[in-house]
């Protein structure tokens, strides 16, 4: 399988954002969550956005078929 680029330029910058700020959310949130399922599953999906962000490359789109990256 050929992993190629399919996230444009706000795609991944909004998957930045995301993924820093619930990364950090699910490992500095002190007592808002008690449950450490929900912390780690937080935690998860924020490293998911990050690596797509670094990579440009979502599994989910690719599953769907859809490709927001411009063909220049």
């Amino acid at each position: 399988m050929q992993v190629t680029q399919n996230l444009n330029t706000l795609d991944r910058s909004l998957r930045g954002i995301i993924g820093i700020v619930v990364t950090a959310f699910a490992l500095f949130n002190g007592d808002y969550i008690e449950e450490p399922i929900i912390e780690i599953l937080l935690g998860i999906f924020g490293l998911l956005n990050l690596i797509s962000l670094f990579s440009g490359w979502c599994p989910i789109y690719h599953l769907a078929g859809i490709d927001t990256r411009s063909k220049d």
